[in-house]
């Protein structure tokens, strides 16, 4: 099996709050958004582009993404509503994890990993989507 050494520099930079970078800027940085069932995310973008505010297909460091929702995270930090599409929204709770978890980023072409950051928080949708009245 593979080994990667992870060195303290690395985490020192990852916690210093004044170095802090993540890729979705929430007051948690990364999280874990664990939800129930399946997303059906279209695997190819429409030939012809939606000029709307709500265009879902993007760009990112020239990797094609996908925006299947928008997450809002309730002023005490403690509820979560993510919407998807204009017709679902599903209720959840942000839940801090028992013991933090490492995100690590591999790189095929050269075999190394970095660890991009520490998550330490959830957010659990356990219910279905509710429609959106």
């Amino acid at each position: 099996m593979p080994s990667v050494t992870i060195t303290t520099t690395q985490v020192q930079q990852l916690l210093d709050p004044e170095r802090k970078q993540t890729s979705v800027l929430t007051p948690f940085g990364n999280t874990i958004l664990e939800i129930q069932g399946d997303l059906e995310i279209p695997a190819m973008e429409p030939g012809t582009p939606l000029l709307s505010p709500e265009y879902q297909f993007n760009t990112c460091k020239d990797k094609d993404t996908v925006r299947f929702g928008l997450l809002h995270i309730s002023e005490d930090k403690k509820h979560a509503t993510l919407y998807i599409g204009k017709k679902q929204r599903l209720l959840g709770s942000v839940v801090e994890l028992e013991r933090p978890l490492g995100l690590l980023r591999f790189n095929e072409a050269t075999g190394a990993v970095d660890l991009c950051d520490i998550m330490h928080y959830k957010i659990m949708f356990k219910d279905r989507p509710l429609p959106i009245m």
